[in-house]
């Protein structure tokens, strides 16, 4: 049995925003079968157990005071020992990095999920450290500080955003994990809040990373 971790914020839980009428704290999230590490399970098929550990508003490295607990690295390092062994561990992150309190550049955004592919490449309870696959997130719209949740993002977030491909691949080579950008994906995002995916993209992010898979393991 191969174990993969996958490890995010709202993209990885399955934010339907869709079903965001404005009344409620949260939108609601999509089937299992609809959410990129549901399907991802699908496609595997037995001989694979995928974990989906993932939360709205998460960070890689940042506290929330508005949003209590979801600093990323704090999480990580439970879900890697509570979930162990694992022999892949994807991490999909950096969109809630871009919010301006942070005031953080893209290439911190990187730096901080290199943090997080050190901390998951260690071996624990004597098991084989696993693989690593870092995705990165695709650009934000570029109104995104106009959108329903636009109180939190900077205006340059957009600008921030369209760096993370070539950073994220450098911090992936510097730490020989597997790679994959989201903006080579042609995600469709939604006009509603500018950052989260539509059903369509759940669907190729979920066949990019299987044939990545196939490839690294």
């Amino acid at each position: 049995m191969k174990n993969i971790l996958c490890f995010g914020d709202s993209n990885t839980w399955g934010y339907d925003y869709t079903t965001y009428s404005g009344q409620t704290e949260c939108a609601q999230r999509l089937p299992w079968d609809q959410r990129w590490p549901g399907m991802l399970q699908i496609k595997l098929g037995q001989g694979y157990r995928v974990v989906e550990e993932a939360m709205n508003g998460r960070t890689t490295m940042c506290d929330d005071p508005y949003f209590p607990g979801v600093n990323g690295m704090k999480a990580f390092k439970i879900a890697l020992d509570s979930h162990a062994p694992l022999d892949l561990v994807i991490i999909h992150l950096g969109v809630n990095d871009l919010k301006h309190m942070f005031c953080l550049t893209a290439g911190m955004i990187a730096f901080g999920n290199g943090a997080l592919i050190q901390e998951a490449k260690k071996s624990r309870y004597g098991y084989p450290a696993p693989q690593v696959m870092l995705i990165a997130p695709p650009p934000v719209r570029k109104n995104i500080s106009d959108c329903i949740f636009g109180f939190s993002y900077g205006v340059d977030a957009y600008q921030k955003s369209c760096k993370f491909g070539k950073l994220y691949q450098s911090t992936a080579e510097q730490y020989d994990c597997a790679y994959l950008d989201c903006g080579k994906l042609d995600f469709r995002l939604n006009d509603l809040d500018g950052l989260h995916y539509a059903k369509e993209d759940h669907k190729k992010l979920a066949e990019a990373v299987l044939k990545k898979i196939k490839e690294i393991m």
